[in-house]
């Protein structure tokens, strides 16, 4: 637990230096995705069940993994929390510990207390993550995770100019007693990311592609400090 505690404490103090060198989003601002390791062509990746043990071998000192996929609907439409990615210790999705969802314009995100559980919290980010146009729209999302630390950056593919949003999140996959990230920077065939939700209120699709990068969370901390935060 202290340990777990101290890690935290360390990546809050790096975070909250981002935070304090800027004051608004950078909307033109794209974030590095860092080197490919799993990539694969979708026509619809709504209930894709990816094994982790799928993905390539990963560079020496590697911390975290971003998770790139695309959403397709009509926003205005979506009456209840829409399922986005589910992490998972099996490919049954009752087993997930961790859960990203698009809510009312931005992301919200549900962290179990242990795998298939019935206790959980939701953290709701109060920025605007995507905008809600009329008709049909479609969406880049890339969720970059480590055990305690997450970064959102979303993304409107119709939109050239100032189309991207982007959120820091102080926790990541990992719970006191849990090392979840060990697992998927492992490559685990027992950890899972399964994309969509099985009961959307509208029309939902992931179409075009999904893929895994990887990156290294000091670097990361570096170019947000260093080009995120310029001019802010």
């Amino acid at each position: 637990m202290k340990s777990f505690k101290l890690r935290c404490v360390l990546f809050l103090v790096g975070l909250l230096t981002i935070m304090n060198l800027f004051s608004q989003d950078k909307h033109d601002y794209a974030t590095p995705l860092g080197k490919s390791v799993f990539y694969r062509e979708v026509t619809d990746a709504n209930r894709t069940v990816l094994r982790m043990s799928e993905v390539g071998p990963l560079s020496a000192g590697v911390d975290g993994l971003v998770v790139s996929f695309n959403m397709r609907q009509n926003l205005n439409q979506v009456t209840r929390p829409l399922k986005l990615l589910s992490f998972n210790s099996t490919s049954e999705e009752a087993n997930s510990h961790f859960e990203i969802y698009y809510s009312a314009g931005t992301i919200t995100i549900r962290r179990k207390t242990s795998p298939n559980s019935e206790y959980y919290y939701d953290y709701n980010l109060y920025d605007p993550m995507f905008t809600l146009d009329q008709g049909v729209t479609q969406w880049e999302v890339h969720l970059y995770f480590t055990g305690y630390f997450l970064w959102i950056e979303t993304r409107n593919t119709r939109q050239l100019l100032n189309n991207k949003w982007h959120a820091p999140i102080f926790f990541g996959i990992n719970l006191p007693n849990m090392d979840y990230m060990g697992n998927y920077l492992g490559r685990s065939s027992s950890s899972y990311i399964i994309f969509g939700d099985s009961n959307p209120s509208t029309t939902f699709t992931m179409p075009d592609e999904i893929a895994i990068y990887e990156f290294k969370y000091a670097e990361l901390k570096d170019e947000l400090q260093t080009h995120f935060s310029d001019d802010n």
